[in-house]
């Protein structure tokens, strides 16, 4: 009994300490429109806001396409976050961009299909990208920010040479330094020689950002997100409390039904908001290179601070089942249809 006693009083602190918790900042920058994968991870992200694990200041989308924004307004007002800002990449390299296919934009087909309440009212009135950035880490601690990027490096290379303004004395580089403890990002292909999509959709933009961004990125590389599949079973019978909801909608628009699909981004989200304890392990530390083709390159240098997430069979089980677990759950406060 009294061994029973102590067990039990050891599992209640524990719990009182994971509760006690500071909740992760994180800022989300994604190229919502382009995989599916994308509206799972913002799915996670609201479910970690509902258990406090994450404070989403903000979430941008490195696209300029209005769809975009639109989806990620709808999510954020159904999920019952109706508050969390949005920026936009409002320049754009149009030579570099090259996902056009509105076959493949399920953003731009779910927001045109159905009436999602939406809380903006002037689209034309979003922040561009880097301005939301810079605004949101303004007001933050020193090294207190993670940023999560699944998308392309746009925001962010604007953010490296934007000045001093409004918000802060500092220039882009200098903001990031203070505020921002490290990126996760979702990039790269350390095990194949191929170039990856996140990459090439703006090369010029990540070969300065990997080289140039002044705290630790961790790499969720391309090879990793496709060994760890979403089942499809999860999208057929998760998001009943909402009619039509968006990512069942864009599932079954972005291809026929039934598939699973890589979990890229959703690990970045995964890692960032739990850290990779019993999901991945390091790297050892290096620099990381983009050539010409956009293939991507790791060479070990113990004096860089890029690493890169490494899963066995056994962590990819833990993250299925993880991913599986948040995005079944209803959210907290959702919207309530008439």
């Amino acid at each position: 009994m009294k061994k029973f006693f102590l067990t039990f009083a050891v599992a209640i602190a524990a719990l009182f300490s994971i509760q006690a918790a500071e909740p992760v900042k994180i800022i989300f920058d994604t190229d919502m429109g382009n995989d599916v994968d994308d509206v799972v991870a913002l799915d996670m992200l609201y479910k970690y806001v509902d258990e406090g694990t994450v404070d989403l200041l903000g979430i941008l989308s490195s696209k300029r396409e209005l769809g975009s924004i639109k989806f990620i307004d709808a999510m954020n007002t159904i999920y019952g976050h109706p508050n969390i800002p949005i920026g936009i990449a409002k320049t754009y390299p149009e030579e570099n961009y090259v996902c056009i296919d509105k076959k493949l934009n399920y953003a731009d087909y779910t927001v045109a299909k159905y009436n999602y309440p939406h809380t903006i009212k002037d689209w034309d009135a979003v922040e561009d990208g880097y301005k939301l950035l810079r605004r949101l880490l303004s007001k933050q601690e020193d090294k207190s920010v993670t940023l999560v990027v699944v998308g392309f490096s746009t925001n962010l290379v604007r953010m490296l040479d934007s000045k001093a303004d409004e918000y802060s004395q500092l220039d882009g580089k200098s903001l990031l330094a203070k505020k921002l403890d490290k990126v996760v990002i979702m990039a790269g292909n350390f095990h194949e020689k191929k170039k990856e999509y996140n990459v090439w959709n703006d090369h010029f933009a990540a070969v300065r950002f990997f080289a140039e961004c002044p705290v630790p990125m961790l790499f969720s590389d391309v090879v990793l997100g496709k060994s760890v599949l979403y089942p499809y079973q999860t999208v057929y019978e998760g998001f009943k409390y909402f009619e039509n909801h968006p990512l069942v909608t864009s599932f079954h628009y972005y291809q026929q039904m039934p598939y699973n699909r890589p979990l890229w981004d959703p690990t970045a989200v995964l890692f960032a908001a739990e850290g990779h304890k019993g999901y991945a392990s390091l790297s050892k530390r290096g620099y990381v290179t983009v050539d010409y083709k956009s293939v991507t390159e790791f060479t070990v240098d113990k004096h860089s601070n890029r690493q890169y997430y490494l899963v066995n069979d056994a962590q990819r089980m833990a993250i299925v089942r993880r991913v599986v677990e948040l995005t079944m759950r209803a959210p907290k406060n959702p919207y309530q249809q008439k």
